[in-house]
């Protein structure tokens, strides 16, 4: 009888314990998240353009490398939208084309 409580036990404290998908945000907490992301991605969107521009010639592109990165992780801490991770994962793509085409 013991092996059969404990095991009754284990089956309801894992169902307790599913995990549960967060709250749903309203429209203008979806909204707020979106305006702060755009001021967000703003600086570091900047930096990765200056790199893509100067990618012809790498005496102008390199500098612009490490500046560009360290802003992409900036900003990768504080974008708050799935669109936003998308955008910096896209923007951290083409420096890195930059960076291998100019080592």
């Amino acid at each position: 009888m013991g092996r059969t409580t404990a095991a009754l036990l284990i089956v309801v404290l894992s169902a307790c314990a599913e995990d549960k998908p967060p709250p749903r945000k309203d429209i203008g907490q979806q909204m707020g998240d979106l305006a702060a992301d755009t001021i967000t991605l703003k600086q570091a969107q900047a930096a990765a353009n200056e790199v893509v521009r100067n990618a012809g010639d790498c005496d102008l592109a390199k500098p612009g490398i490490v500046e560009a990165n360290r802003r992409l992780d900036e900003a990768m801490a504080k974008v708050r939208t799935a669109t936003g991770r998308t955008t910096l994962d896209v923007l951290r793509k083409r420096v890195s084309t930059v960076a291998d085409a100019c080592p």
